[in-house]
């Protein structure tokens, strides 16, 4: 493998949270991403205009997180090999989150762990051939 396959898998997760931020961001009363958990709830929550207004923020606040990660993740590819620490740690933290969501919210968010190891094992072992 190339560094070019490292590049492109740092940037297909880039991509990724970029999709998980626009759906945590929009519609900005009731964020796609936010209604998919809701439906998928076990017990039907019953939220008030405040509540539901309140979860939007907190869920808008993650889509800036996942915004950020995006842009450090498409800078550290631009960087090539002289920002391998950096994409491990933005990997490994991606990882992280998709296990907690997965355990705390919804199962599909272990995709996003899964697309991340494979990303953090792409990069891993393109750094071991320097």
């Amino acid at each position: 493998m190339s560094w070019k396959t490292s590049q492109i898998a740092l940037c297909s997760i880039g991509v990724l949270h970029s999709l998980f931020m626009v759906g945590e961001l929009y519609p900005w009363e009731s964020p796609l991403i936010m209604a998919l958990v809701l439906k998928k709830w076990p017990d039907p929550l019953d939220l008030s205009p405040s509540d539901s207004h309140f979860l939007s923020m907190v869920v808008h606040n993650a889509g800036i997180y996942n915004g950020i990660v995006a842009l450090a993740l498409f800078v550290t590819a631009s960087r090539g090999r002289n920002a391998v620490s950096v994409q491990v740690a933005l990997l490994a933290g991606g990882i992280a989150a998709g296990l907690f969501g997965a355990s705390t919210l919804t199962s599909a968010t272990i995709v996003q762990a899964i697309l991340g190891a494979i990303a953090l094992a792409v990069i891993v072992y393109n750094a071991s051939r320097l």
